[in-house]
């Protein structure tokens, strides 16, 4: 009797061994995952909306309403504005006013860790190995970090997996629909991406009931509960300012970008060389899933939110983010990734080491990446600021300014209430804009551009740079490729000023003293024309003086300027063909 006791103690002392082990192990993952949350949101801030978020933030916390129309440019005629991402704004703007463009950063990387948690939480309620989850979450999180602007989608990333878990895993909860209402109604004032959530909630759904008549074993209470979730979730965006109008936005804004004059990058459909990582997925998910005979709610949902990703670029990270849920219990089927398919203690430990040394090596990929680029403030090469600094301090701004749609955002948190914008990128604001722009470029009609430029009263102009166009006379003859600033702001009534790496600025010649042009004007060199300039200097020597003098005083201006130091090499090499070299 005494061996079999013996044996039993054993057997107890190793169970409460096994039993610390388990408890202390996700303290590992928790803080493991933390770790590589926080890390994957410290990137510097680089998207062009955040200027006017911030703005708005601001008017809201002084004013004490709901921001209703545009204040912040002087073309819209203080147009209507159903601002269904009030919300962001002001949390947004009250964090920048306390700690700048830190305070913001930390926001992000507070918010990808809760992300992390959270799809580490799916993982292992679906069956997955801690240190499996936490690998699996790590994966992508990284795959969904191009989506981590800081801007309202940020917030959709986290609380749409928390509302579809919430659905999925309401079996046996009690007053269930609360916290899904709760989270949906909280995404409704953040980001308008959140009204997908009824929509992937039906499919899932939808994918249950499949299951049920798949099996013929029909469970009423899953099939009223799921009804009253879906019934909630269609629901739950009511809860805003704005009531059902918070609804039409999100189609409005689909419907506007399929329009020639709004072109948006990030409305369209990407292909493979687009989103190379989205598509490996694709295929490595179907795999899982046939291979677990995953039900049909998996499938359901993995194919609604890839359609929504094929479909629309800015849907990526949805598709990531939900990744864990739709895939995860698939995982769970196979002993090398499941909670319990590794009893031995050495090979857990193996395992947990290996899933934490991977995870550790996709962190530090993640602060190598060039881009996003690790740091706590603004993107230096992304703003216009040292053009900005010119504009003030050489007083250019005392007249309306035309701006890019680019640095429209940036100008309203710098400028506003003291002065308007031409433009930014809220496209709902700008259409009719946009459309009268768009019809004069398709018609190259340079007249009709004067015109508006006149009609505004804009006296300087902000430029981002872009691609030299093609340029051929009526008869079709071929004048090679031209800037887009000496193509549309002809040197007879604009003068170049200004140029850096980010901008160009100009200024009408009639609206200064010609004493400001002498000491100022770029005559000769273009920053965005260098394709011509090369080929007048090759036949033309005699500009080259002129050229370098100016290339000269940009560099003196910003001795590290990329397209100056380019322009360098472009005089350096039509000294060499010059006749007589």
């Amino acid at each position: 009797m005494t061996e079999p006791a013996t044996t039993a103690r054993a057997a107890s002392v190793s169970a409460e061994k096994n039993a610390r082990v388990r408890r202390t192990l996700p303290l590992v993952i928790i803080l493991a995952g933390v770790a590589f949350g926080l890390v994957c949101g410290a990137f510097e801030i680089t998207n062009t909306a955040i200027g006017w978020h911030l703005a708005s933030g601001r008017w809201m916390l002084e004013h004490g309403e709901v921001l209703d129309h545009d204040v912040f440019s002087f073309t819209s005629d203080g147009a209507e504005w159903v601002d269904h991402e009030w919300l962001f704004q002001v949390v947004s703007a009250a964090l920048f006013d306390l700690g700048g463009a830190p305070a913001l950063v930390v926001m992000r990387m507070l918010v990808v860790a809760a992300l992390m948690l959270l799809l580490i939480r799916i993982g292992t309620k679906s069956g997955l190995d801690p240190p499996v989850a936490l690998l699996l979450a790590a994966l992508v999180v990284l795959a969904a970090r191009p989506r981590f602007f800081l801007r309202p989608e940020l917030f959709t990333l986290v609380l749409l997996p928390l509302a579809m878990w919430l659905f999925a895993d309401r079996r046996g909860r009690r007053f269930w629909p609360l916290p899904l209402i709760a989270v949906i109604a909280l995404g409704a004032n953040l980001h308008g991406a959140i009204l997908v959530a009824p929509i992937l909630i039906s499919i899932w759904f939808s994918g249950e009931v499949g299951d049920q008549l798949i099996r013929r074993q029909p469970d009423r209470a899953m099939l009223s509960s799921g009804a009253i979730g879906v019934g909630a979730a269609l629901l739950a965006p009511l809860l805003n300012p704005h009531g059902w109008r918070v609804w039409t936005v999100p189609f409005r804004l689909a419907e506007m970008v399929r329009q020639p004059h709004i072109p948006n990058p990030e409305w369209i459909s990407p292909g493979p060389a687009d989103a190379p990582a989205l598509f490996a997925a694709f295929v490595l998910v179907a795999l899982v899933l046939i291979a677990a005979r995953a039900a049909p709610q998996y499938w359901f949902s993995t194919l609604g939110t890839a359609a929504l990703a094929v479909r629309h670029i800015r849907n990526i990270g949805l598709f990531f983010v939900l990744l864990p849920q739709n895939v995860a219990p698939a995982l769970a089927r196979w002993p090398l990734f499941a909670a319990d398919g590794v009893p031995a203690r050495s090979r857990s430990r193996l395992r947990l080491a290996l899933c934490l040394t991977l995870v550790g090596i996709l962190g530090v990929s993640a602060i190598v990446r060039p881009w996003p680029r690790a740091g706590f403030g603004f993107a230096e090469d992304w703003y216009p600021e040292k053009a900005l600094r010119f504009l003030t301090d050489e007083q250019l701004l005392a007249g309306n300014l035309y701006n890019d749609v680019r640095f429209g955002g940036w100008l309203i948190l710098n400028g506003y209430p003291d002065r308007q914008v031409f433009i930014d990128d809220r496209n709902e604001i700008h259409e009719p804009l946009l459309r009268e722009i768009w019809e004069i470029f398709t018609r190259s009609d340079v007249g009709a551009w004067e015109s508006l430029l006149q009609r505004w009263r804009i006296d300087s102009v902000l430029l981002r740079y872009h691609e030299p166009i093609n340029v051929t006379t009526p008869d079709g003859a071929d004048l090679g490729r031209r800037g887009f600033s000496v193509l549309w702001f002809p040197s007879s009534r604009w003068a170049t000023v200004y140029w850096d790496d980010i901008a160009i600025v100009l200024v009408r010649r009639s609206s200064v003293p010609a004493g400001f042009l002498a000491a100022r004007e770029y005559e000769v060199v273009h920053p965005d024309d260098f394709e011509h300039l090369a080929g007048v200097l090759r036949t033309d020597p005699d500009l080259r003086q002129a050229a370098e003098s100016e290339l000269r005083r940009a560099l003196t201006a910003n001795p590290r300027c990329r397209r100056a130091l380019d322009l360098a090499v472009v005089l350096e090499s039509s000294a060499g063909n010059r006749p007589g070299n």
